[in-house]
């Protein structure tokens, strides 16, 4: 009995030796594959996050800075042209409307550029914020609501339905946003950072 007690255990370690190498082969395999897996994952997310938020939001903020810095190029050479104008003429300044013609044909496009292509990029903005919320990193998730303010009070301020006074009064500037724009810039260079895995 006690040989057959020996020879069952010298078969049980036989047998351990073929299964726990294969065992612990399977084990790490497995946790290595799911690593990976997890892994693939994360790198797909950040592509989606780069492809469907973080561009988007930071190529329209950089159009909107175009548009705004060519019409602000503008209407500060206006002023100092529209006044050498006024004193070569002679007083009273007869032929005032045919000389400010093209100045006023520059401010109606600089407006409707504003209302046609600006307010457009601001309320993409406000949709892919809206539509793609669970893209964005916390830090860029908190200027949600100040985006949302600064694009509805210019829809009000169009829309004539908001006194001038009232918007004077409520902080309605391009530099509450400054932040949001740093942020969105800084999250995309660490995702394509992290995506590029540096």
């Amino acid at each position: 009995m006690r040989n057959d007690y020996i020879k069952l255990l010298t078969n049980l370690i036989d047998l351990l030796k073929i299964l726990l190498p294969t065992f612990l082969a399977t084990y790490f395999a497995y946790r290595y594959g799911m690593k990976r897996l997890r892994n693939q994952q994360r790198l797909k997310f950040i592509e989606r996050q780069l492809r469907e938020f973080y561009s988007p939001m930071v190529g329209s903020v950089k159009k909107i800075k175009v548009i705004s810095e060519s019409i602000f190029e503008i209407s500060k050479a206006s002023d100092p042209a529209w006044r050498e104008i006024c004193e070569k003429q002679p007083t009273p300044f007869i032929d005032h409307d045919k000389y400010f013609e093209p100045f006023r044909r520059s401010i109606m496009y600089n407006n409707k550029q504003f209302r046609e292509e600006v307010i457009p990029l601001y309320d993409k903005m406000v949709s892919i914020f809206t539509e793609k919320l669970e893209l964005a990193n916390s830090s860029t998730k908190k200027w949600y609501p100040e985006l949302w303010r600064f694009v509805d009070l210019w829809h009000r301020w169009l829309k004539k339905s908001i006194p001038k006074e009232v918007l004077s009064k409520m902080d309605h500037t391009e530099e509450r946003l400054k932040p949001l724009y740093q942020d969105l810039e800084n999250q995309l260079e660490e995702l394509k950072e992290e995506l590029s895995g540096k």
